[in-house]
């Protein structure tokens, strides 16, 4: 009789453990209520309710297990999910007067219309695939790509993974690129970085790259324009160089690897050469410098062109650059630079004009006041290139050049590096993988105080 009351009791627990949670299952539309209104049917069987009860927990368990799996895999592909506006020619606006798309594979309009391979598509303000808030070009089979011919980059018309959205607005045609992320790094790290560099400084990059963008698409300063990222210098090169084999495989080889402190994604600021250090987030005005871009001593990029250099110019050429920033400036009649930051960086440029002084404290403005567009550059190792817009970098001197009477004509600026100095020193990690240093040994000895961690465990990027 004790044993029949035994199972009894025991089924009673089973019904009542199922009853509970089923009502719970109410409130919560999940896999493991509709697996507890599964059991509820065998409220019958008597005879096995403690080998019920045991099932019920495993298959609760696995269930679980796998719905954690299922969301987690959705939940990455949302992660790697990244918006990158696509600039005109000569990366000069966001907007675009005409764009002409020629089909590498299949693709469907958001209109419901098939494009194949071969297909040419001209849009205009007048398109008429334009009347409604957008037009999405999505693939429809893999590898399938949009070359989009009215753009030239370095490696001439680029070719798009993933989708294509046209915006219209009175400015003219928004272009946007939606892909994973890690298909992005493809075309940013050969970009970025020469493909032909060592395999562990293109990991570095990678990572880099990756973590810059995770930032990014966190953050989503350009939200407002559709995307989180553009294709440019402003975040990160995007499809200047076509797609390598070394370079897919260090972004395959670090999947996911993103550079944290503190838990924390990091702004991984990276450049191309050093002048034997790196600075401190200083050059940008930062009132405290960030604990992991600190100034380390890099001689690993000194054979490198860039790491000195030396341009002349003159008082009307630097005149005219000032005037470009301050309106109305009639005369310069001298310069002089003020402090310096941990990695030897001109932080003040003082200009001495008739309007009175004018001070400059950013590295990215000291650089454009000095320009030397159209002047020669003599690098370390006796070759000449054109100057640009910028100076090569903000570490230099000054030496004054004068005429025959003693009048000052000009400066002899000497300098070192190329880029801002923050962060990985690009050249500097070559040197490091030549000399046997892996991917993590560069990274951590270009930024400190960091770990790496992966995209997916630090925030849910399809949510920013």
């Amino acid at each position: 009789m004790k044993w029949k009351i035994l199972i009894i009791l025991a089924a009673l627990a089973g019904i009542l453990i199922v009853w509970c949670a089923g009502r719970a299952g109410e409130k919560n539309d999940t896999a493991e209520s509709e697996i507890l209104r599964e059991y509820a049917l065998k409220e019958n069987e008597w005879a096995s309710a403690q080998s019920l009860i045991s099932s019920f927990q495993d298959s609760f368990m696995q269930a679980e297990e796998a719905s954690e799996t299922e969301q987690a895999d959705e939940e990455a592909e949302q992660e790697k999910m990244i918006r990158v506006l696509i600039m005109d020619q000569g990366y000069k606006s966001y907007y675009h007067n005409h764009i002409r798309m020629e089909f590498q594979g299949s693709f469907e309009g958001s209109s419901g219309e098939m494009y194949e391979t071969g297909d040419v598509l001209e849009l205009t303000q007048d398109s008429g695939q334009l009347t409604g808030e957008n037009f999405i070009l999505s693939p429809t089979e893999e590898n399938a790509r949009i070359k989009v011919s009215s753009l030239s980059r370095g490696q001439g018309a680029p070719s798009y993974r993933g989708s294509l959205t046209v915006y219209k607005d009175e400015k003219g045609l928004r272009l946007i690129n939606t892909l994973p992320l890690e298909e992005y790094l493809w075309a940013v790290v050969p970009s970025e970085m020469p493909s032909s560099y060592p395999e562990e400084a293109l990991k570095a990059q990678a990572v880099c790259a990756r973590t810059y963008a995770c930032v990014q698409m966190i953050n989503s300063s350009l939200e407002y324009l559709g995307a989180q990222v553009d294709d440019s210098v402003s975040y990160q090169v995007y499809q200047n160089s076509g797609e390598a084999e070394e370079t897919i495989r260090a972004v395959e080889e670090t999947s996911g690897e993103i550079l944290l402190n503190h838990g924390s994604p990091i702004n991984a600021y990276y450049f191309s050469t050093s002048h034997g250090k790196t600075s401190t987030d200083q050059v940008w005005a930062a009132s405290v410098p960030s604990s992991y871009l600190r100034s380390v001593e890099c001689t690993f990029d000194s054979g490198e062109p860039w790491y000195q250099w030396e341009v002349e110019i003159s008082l009307a050429k630097i005149l005219a650059n000032f005037q470009g920033m301050f309106g109305g400036l009639s005369s310069v009649t001298g310069i002089e630079t003020g402090e310096e930051n941990a990695g030897e960086g001109v932080l003040k440029l003082i200009a001495h004009t008739d309007q009175g002084d004018k001070e400059l404290h950013n590295e990215y403005d000291i650089r454009t006041a000095l320009s030397p567009e159209g002047l020669t550059i003599t690098r370390q190792d006796g070759s000449q290139v054109m100057g640009s817009s910028l100076l090569p970098s903000a570490y230099f001197t000054l030496e004054e050049k004068k005429d025959r009477q003693g009048n000052l004509t000009g400066y002899l600026i000497r300098g070192g590096g190329y880029g801002h100095g923050v962060g990985m020193s690009q050249n500097g990690a070559k040197g490091m993988a030549e000399a046997g240093k892996d991917y993590r040994e560069i990274l951590s000895y270009f930024y400190k105080d960091v770990e790496i961690g992966n995209i997916k465990d630090v925030v849910n990027i399809g949510d920013s």
